[in-house]
């Protein structure tokens, strides 16, 4: 029952990654092809020309209609709050400011990404291909939450959309049809990210697990070959600089994304301030579900970038306390010795770490802090603008 519940399991991780696959062929965000005989993927300039007329194509169509899809609501709260107005018009600069690095630099950057990519794939196809990763749960599970989060994202956009715009006319169909694409081609381009994360997580769980395997083959036997190790320590070393060229290519585009979701989750909610308690607008438990679903879907899809470097940080430092079992291990010959050391201090000396332009580090006190501070500046704007509400 287990084995046939987690073979479903991987299956709908399968899925999840094939759709990616597909929509990302199809928005034109993923400029790649694989080719089996070389086992590596080469960058499409046709695919790369097909992305940037199709995107331009539906912003074209997005500004064109801009004004059929604005809420009628939005003209009261502008109208009876101008702070609210100068708000919006900020974060339109910001959605706008997103939707354009994160596409320019995924075309930009992609000849630099394919060679990480490809890197990965040696790294899969010569050292990683015959191990059984079937333990791996997280792999496929955060694969499925990815998958699933973007889902949410797309429908609560959708369910703010008919619940805010009463008017329907073919230019309001046509304007939100093109903006949930280019909405889903910015999620989709830093579902790569994840992705590549993960990925990477997953090699690095089973350089522990050869780790392990080596520790319990010198308990029993007593020697094994330096070689092994040597083997280790170049795969550790690979992953944690794939990581960072990695970081460094996706850091306009997930910092931006980030303070996107933040600020939508600032910004809505001193809409509904005002749009109830100002306007005196009935809120019905239909239009708070929908609401809250919208505010849950941004603030989960935040958290989960989070979790996703949370969880190839905690592997990586699971790999410390794995080398601190070889201190056990008595009468070891030296060539062996010499080189658990040499993986010891690099592995000491070198963490994975997730930190975009230098400023910052992604993990749960970060988390915890942006989410502190958004709810601060909710208050100060109510605060500030009290008069007005």
């Amino acid at each position: 029952m287990c084995r046939t519940h987690r073979s479903w399991h991987r299956k709908f991780a399968g899925f999840n990654l094939w759709t990616a696959l597909y929509s990302s062929w199809v928005l034109g965000v993923f400029p790649f092809i694989y080719v089996s005989r070389t086992r590596k993927i080469r960058r499409s300039r046709l695919l790369v020309g097909y992305g940037i007329i199709l995107n331009v194509v539906i912003a074209s169509v997005v500004f064109q209609n801009y004004a059929a899809t604005e809420p009628a609501g939005k003209e009261e709260i502008f109208k009876r709050n101008p702070l609210a107005h100068q708000i919006n018009q900020l974060h339109n600069v910001l959605l706008l400011s997103t939707v354009f690095v994160v596409f320019f630099r995924n075309w930009w950057m992609s000849e630099e990404l394919g060679k990480i990519l490809n890197m990965l794939l040696d790294i899969h196809h010569h050292h990683f291909v015959e191990f059984d990763s079937s333990d791996c749960k997280d792999f496929d599970n955060f694969i499925i939450y990815k998958g699933s989060c973007i889902v949410m994202e797309i429908i609560s956009t959708i369910n703010i959309e008919i619940m805010m715009v009463p008017r329907y006319s073919l230019r309001m169909f046509a304007g939100f049809l093109s903006l949930l694409l280019m909405q889903l081609g910015v999620l989709l381009v830093c579902m790569h990210f994840h992705l590549a994360v993960i990925f990477i997580y997953r090699s690095l769980w089973i350089v522990n697990r050869k780790l392990l395997r080596l520790v319990n083959q010198l308990n029993v036997f007593r020697a094994t070959e330096s070689t092994r190790v040597h083997e280790l320590h170049y795969l550790y070393e690979r992953l944690l600089e794939l990581n960072l060229r990695i970081v460094a290519i996706y850091d306009y585009q997930i910092t931006l994304l980030m303070m996107s979701l933040l600020t939508n989750n600032i910004i809505s909610p001193f809409f509904v301030i005002i749009y109830a308690i100002s306007l005196k607008n009935p809120v019905t438990i239909c239009i708070g579900l929908k609401f809250l679903l919208y505010i849950t879907t941004k603030l989960g899809h935040f958290w989960l970038h989070i979790a996703f470097c949370e969880l190839a940080v905690r592997t990586n430092k699971e790999s410390a306390r794995i080398l601190k079992l070889f201190n056990d291990i008595p009468d070891m010959s030296t060539d062996l010795e010499r080189s658990i050391t040499d993986l010891v201090l690099f592995s000491s000396h070198q963490r994975l770490k997730f930190n975009h332009f230098g400023m910052f580090d992604v993990d749960n006190a970060m988390g915890f802090r942006m989410i502190i501070a958004c709810a601060l500046h909710l208050v100060y704007l109510v605060q500030f603008d009290y008069m007005n509400l």
